[in-house]
């Protein structure tokens, strides 16, 4: 009997801990802020390389909003694609596109991107399927890309050009 009644006590502490596990909400990651598109670039083949930033910038904004903007050496910056954002879940968003000139074929339409966060959330690699170019032609193409979070250092740097 004692055992019995230490089995059921087991099995009570048990059952009362998975039941708390499944109850707790699991917040989603916080994507939000300035991003710069990086590229690895790399001399050998075989090897990643470095990590390069673009002139190209994601804007996730508090609102729910999202810019994504390039700037063209010498001649200034321009928006190239905006809309809505949602986070649905730990590793997946999804852009409501409203205007894109860069793939106009995502333009009115949503544009689900799985994501990842890496490096102390610094990194984010997205990934995002496009089925076809802005003529209809068949892509069925995932497109990687990776961004850098866009902070503000402690100093301004000594070979900052404005």
């Amino acid at each position: 009997m004692k055992q019995f009644s230490h089995f059921l006590f087991v099995l009570i502490l048990l059952l009362a801990g998975s039941v708390s596990v499944m109850g707790q909400k699991h917040s989603k990651p916080d994507i939000r802020g300035i991003w710069q598109m990086c590229f690895y670039v790399s001399s050998n083949q075989d090897m990643v390389g470095e990590l390069k930033p673009s002139n190209s910038f994601k804007m996730l904004t508090d609102n729910g909003r999202f810019i994504n903007m390039t700037v063209i050496p010498n001649h200034g910056a321009i928006i190239i694609g905006e809309g809505k954002y949602k986070v649905n879940s730990d590793s997946v968003y999804t852009e409501h596109v409203e205007k894109s000139i860069d793939l106009p074929q995502l333009s009115g339409a949503d544009n689900v991107l799985h994501f990842s966060l890496k490096d102390s959330n610094e990194l984010m690699v997205l990934k995002y399927f496009i089925a076809k170019d802005n003529n209809g032609n068949d892509i069925n193409s995932w497109v990687y890309e990776t961004w850098k979070k866009v902070e503000m250092p402690l100093r301004v740097p000594q070979d900052l050009v404005r």
